[in-house]
């Protein structure tokens, strides 16, 4: 018989608070719509396209992707998709041509090797392609330095199949930086860079470009002044302990926890539970380990091995095998891609599962 209760699921679950997903959809979309942004979250947090279908219902304007992969299972329920990932590759850009025939689909480019192979491929098939132009903000990964976007943008003029509609940039040195204050400071450096870059663009090609950050905390304290056209958060949907850490999310709007069961409780202090790395992934926050234990305060979640969650405590006589604990994951976005579904909760009532449609979608 199934489950009709969350603790009669077998362990490890991701349990979902369907109030706080939907009340996180909804805040997110007026934040958007109040600083005069549109909405296209990254769906690498979930994954789901439940879920997604409930961004949209909400007013999202489309979907983020971070791979080709994730864009065509998004496809079923979006027809206006962003990839936020160099494309490179001929089968690559074999998917990318099958994709672009059935849903509306923007790339991104940040290099001029990629941007010759994708305008190479392009004219063998005969067709134009739409991208974002990545802008290094500081995370040091891939993208084009402010300073070089003038240069950039004049090497790639020639490439006539490619159809640069403007820039976007991932802040993801926000985790870095506590408190509203110090997060709104480093988006105001942001903004600033992204307004330069949009006057080099305009000067450049001529019209107005997308301009498209991304990142959950700074989207938290946006504002009309930051002169956005959209914004892609992901994590929000679930928030985390990075989140809830960060001074701008609440750990009551967390929605997202893993349920696990005790396996070992030793008179040392620890307390080992059933999930491991391949549970909650390895990311680790540095003040509070691999997550947060709902209502123990006393146990710090330490050490992971693959099947092994290593908890400590001071009061281990207050923890016994078999017993049932709620975590919420330190960075929830590699925690749901372990898991094959969500388990919907209301309170302790079981409401539905949802598949993880895009789980493992890496290529």
């Amino acid at each position: 018989m199934e489950p009709k209760r969350v603790y009669d699921l077998d362990t490890p679950a991701l349990l979902v608070d369907v109030s706080k997903l939907d009340r996180n959809i909804e805040r997110m979309q007026a934040t958007a719509n109040a600083a005069g942004a549109k909405l296209r979250p990254h769906i690498k947090t979930h994954k789901c396209l439940e879920i997604a279908k409930r961004q949209l219902q909400a007013g999202a304007a489309g979907l983020t992707c971070a791979k080709i992969s994730e864009a065509e299972v998004m496809s079923a329920v979006c027809d206006d998709l962003f990839v936020a990932y160099p494309i490179v590759g001929e089968k690559k850009f074999d998917r990318l041509d099958a994709l672009s025939e059935k849903t509306k689909v923007c790339i991104s480019i940040e290099s001029l090797e990629g941007a010759q192979l994708l305008s190479d491929h392009l004219s063998k098939v005969g067709r134009k392609q739409e991208v974002l132009i990545k802008i290094e903000t500081g995370l040091g990964r891939t993208g084009v330095a402010p300073e070089n976007l003038e240069t950039f943008l004049k090497q790639i003029g020639p490439l006539s199949p490619i159809r640069p509609i403007g820039l976007f940039t991932h802040e993801g040195k926000a985790y870095t930086k506590k408190g509203r204050e110090e997060i709104r400071n480093y988006l105001d450096g942001i903004s600033s860079a992204m307004r330069e870059a949009r006057n080099t663009f305009r000067t450049a090609i001529g019209d107005d470009p997308v301009i498209s950050p991304g990142c959950t905390l700074t989207s938290r304290v946006l504002t009309e002044q930051d002169e956005f056209t959209e914004i892609r958060p992901g994590t929000y949907v679930f928030a985390d302990t990075y989140c809830a850490e960060s001074g701008v999310y609440d750990y009551d709007e967390c929605a997202l926890t893993v349920l696990v069961r005790i396996v070992a409780a030793k008179k040392d202090g620890r307390v080992v539970v059933d999930g491991g790395s391949k549970t909650f992934a390895m990311d680790r926050h540095p003040e509070k380990g691999h997550g947060v234990v709902v209502g123990h305060p006393d146990l710090f979640f330490g050490r992971l091995s693959e099947e092994h969650g290593v908890l400590l405590t001071d009061f281990p006589e207050r923890y016994q095998v078999g017993g049932l604990l709620e975590v919420i994951p330190a960075h929830v976005c590699p925690a749901v891609n372990l898991h094959t579904r969500l388990n919907i909760r209301d309170g302790e009532n079981l409401l539905d599962q949802w598949n993880i449609d895009a789980r493992g979608c890496v290529t």
